[in-house]
């Protein structure tokens, strides 16, 4: 909701308000990117992951350095969302991760292999 205030300080209740709003906006998009990212992850797009975290990394700072407090039960949600779904994001990415040091030993019994055969040839 818009609202018109007259030019000039603010009074204190006003500013409160602006500033909660402000950091419900910034939780907002905050959600909007993990969400981003998190769909990246299942796609094993990890190159869209690491250039989203980024950028969310910069948001999370914002959103979190203002001393005012929000413990709105709107808020309390968004923050268990957010915790949740960097649960998932963390393992989908020890998944991959785990994925890429078996395919790297296989790489490397692989090698190991063709460097034997062309020894004894």
């Amino acid at each position: 909701m818009l609202q018109v205030v007259p030019s000039g300080s603010l009074d204190e209740a006003t500013r409160k308000q602006l500033q909660v709003s402000r950091r419900r906006f910034r939780l907002a998009r905050l959600l909007r990117s993990t969400e981003e990212i998190l769909s990246h992850a299942q796609a094993g797009d990890w190159e869209a992951v690491e250039k989203q975290e980024y950028l969310r990394q910069m948001e999370l700072a914002a959103c979190f350095s203002e001393t005012d407090h929000d413990d709105s039960q709107e808020v309390i949600e968004a923050l268990a969302a957010l915790v949740h779904m960097n649960k998932e994001i963390t393992r989908l990415v020890a998944e991959a991760r785990q994925r890429l040091i078996v395919q790297q030993q296989a790489a490397e019994v692989r090698h190991e292999a063709v460097k034997r055969y062309d020894w004894y040839e």
